[in-house]
């Protein structure tokens, strides 16, 4: 079956393509075997197992997600773990100490978040690497070291004791193998309003016009560059399906795979759990834990409904945390959040071949741009 656009791929990115094309009236079909991606929320137990909320400036995610409760933290009940001797709770002394640095990086952070949202402008119609020389700034925050960025800036007590744990409960990465671009970005949470989020996947659908294939693509061919169908996709179950145009907004892994790319970014793991039980008497002082990434344990939140979301970069064993427990549910992402490397995918990789996704940018935001701009780019096209 023909269609003028394969968008293969339902995380944000796909999601942001394919609505794009379809508020434009093109023909277009989104193919993906989950409908989300790593936006992953949970109805029946409230809560989201991949991406848990959104920053106040996510002008694109908003437009596909539900917005929630703006999440906040009593300082007096969230404690920060840098050591399994070294803990303090967030209106501590030991804060206290670093709020100069803190002030002096809110003051940091008030000259680059414009600069950066006129970056993220730009990436809706032009590539990153354009919009990189158009913002050499931005550019060379993408290629230091996070590290180099915080002895810049002389932010280490703040960052050790708070920024890089906030970081670290986001990613699931530790400053030290981040650019400082991803790192930046992630810490606008630090300043910023951030909101918990829900989805709904079916009332999606229907905003696409039931336009979406529940299937998963295993096979990329490029057909005669002269016809009109030029690319042909193969699914699990063995359909084909032919376009004009074809955007991979998969995870970058599955994209290195289907079109034997040769570097990518590497991933971080993640795993999300929602667990009923009691927590050991250490942790009881608190409701919100974050931990350095000296730990396999990221953090661990307590809920309106007296259940726990506990958040690691590997799986871990809970009773390490907790005197009892009952896992509810437990969701592994093998490959979370895309930020090892600087390498950069080119978005336009072949003719009528369009790349999207978290690749050149962490988080949601980034990718839903990624996708408005393959979606653009077809667009532009008569």
């Amino acid at each position: 079956m023909y269609h003028e656009t394969i968008v293969v791929g339902g995380g944000m990115a796909g999601m942001s393509c394919a609505l794009k094309l379809c508020e434009a009236g093109r023909d277009f079909l989104l193919i993906t075997d989950v409908l989300g991606g790593r936006v992953c929320y949970d109805k029946q137990n409230d809560m989201n197992f991949g991406a848990v909320f959104y920053m106040e400036n996510y002008h694109n995610a908003r437009k596909i997600l539900t917005e929630g409760p703006r999440l906040t933290t009593k300082l007096g009940k969230l404690m920060l773990h840098t050591t399994q001797t070294k803990f303090f709770k967030g209106n501590s002394l030991t804060m206290v100490l670093s709020l100069p640095q803190l002030l002096r990086f809110q003051r940091f952070m008030k000259s680059f978040m414009p600069l950066y949202a006129t970056y993220k402008k730009d990436c809706e119609t032009m590539s990153c690497e354009e919009a990189f020389r158009k913002t050499p700034e931005i550019s060379q925050y993408y290629r230091m070291p996070a590290s180099q960025l915080i002895k810049d800036l002389k932010i280490d007590k703040i960052c050790d004791n708070f920024v890089s744990k906030f970081a670290y409960a986001c990613s699931g990465a530790s400053f030290h193998k981040m650019n400082a671009l991803d790192f930046l970005n992630i810490s606008q949470g630090v300043c910023i309003p951030i909101y918990g989020f829900s989805f709904d996947s079916k009332g999606f659908m229907k905003r696409l016009g039931g336009k979406i294939e529940l299937d998963k693509v295993v096979k990329v061919v490029k057909n005669d560059p002269e016809d009109k169908a030029l690319y042909t996709v193969e699914t699990e179950s063995g359909k084909g399906f032919t376009c004009t145009n074809l955007v991979l907004a998969t995870t970058a892994v599955t994209t290195q795979k289907l079109l034997d790319i040769k570097e990518i970014r590497q991933p971080t793991r993640l795993c999300s759990y929602l667990v009923n039980g009691v927590l050991k008497p250490k942790y009881q002082t608190c409701n919100d834990h974050y931990f350095s990434s000296a730990f396999d344990i990221i953090a661990i939140g307590k809920r309106s409904d007296g259940k726990f979301n506990v958040f690691s970069r590997a799986e871990i064993n809970l009773g390490d945390f907790f005197t009892t427990y009952n896992v509810v549910k437990m969701v592994n992402w093998p490959e979370a959040l895309f930020v090892y490397g600087d390498i950069i995918l080119s978005q336009n990789y072949d003719k009528n071949l369009y790349l999207a996704g978290d690749h050149n940018g962490l988080g949601m935001e980034p990718a839903a741009i990624s996708g408005i701009y393959a979606a653009n780019r077809i667009l532009a096209k008569v």
